[in-house]
């Protein structure tokens, strides 16, 4: 909570995840209406949360909805609901991302889309508006992320298959990242 308070004082982007998403389904004031916070539930911590906020069970026909709404209830912050295809959204607009990954998924793999969400943020908010073709930057960043992480998780597949770890995934970061952004 500290850290939150401490973000939200300096105006800096806040990526809220795993423990995290707990302190946020159990006292939503905290980050709510603070449009650097981006949060990245799975569909469990994404549910406690929509639950909490909405006072409404979450609609299994409108994924697409469901992120709208509680971005939306949450004052317009970014939420990354994580997933087969991942939902994004900053109240405005939803945007998924669908970049080819693998169905191997390990613990961890959502560290890595945090650390790497955590210093695209902090560029896309450097770059402005202007430089994320008029979209909101902390949905570019997201969007952004999530594509790297899928992309790490496929490389590293193709490598490793079903043993392949979140440190694998590591590993291909500069390489991904190079496929996705610099080519």
């Amino acid at each position: 909570q500290g850290i939150i308070e401490k973000s939200k004082m300096k105006g800096i982007p806040v990526i809220i995840d795993a423990d995290g998403l707990w302190l946020i389904a159990q006292q939503p004031s905290i980050i709510q209406g603070y449009e650097q916070a981006i949060l990245t539930p799975n569909f469990m911590e994404f549910s406690r949360l929509y639950e909490a906020v909405l006072r409404d069970p979450v609609d299994s026909n409108d994924h697409h909805g469901s992120v709208l709404r509680l971005s939306q209830a949450m004052g317009n912050l970014t939420i990354v609901q994580k997933g087969e295809k991942d939902l994004i959204s900053d109240g405005e607009k939803v945007v998924v991302c669908s970049h080819e990954g693998s169905s191997r998924r390990c613990g961890g793999q959502g560290d890595l889309l945090s650390g790497s969400l955590g210093v695209l943020a902090h560029w896309a908010l450097v770059a402005g508006p202007e430089k994320t073709n008029g979209l909101n930057p902390s949905l570019v960043a997201a969007f952004g992320a999530c594509s790297l992480t899928r992309q790490c998780n496929n490389q590293a597949f193709q490598k490793h298959g079903r043993s392949m770890t979140t440190t694998d995934m590591i590993s291909e970061l500069g390489t991904a990242f190079s496929k996705l952004f610099e080519t």
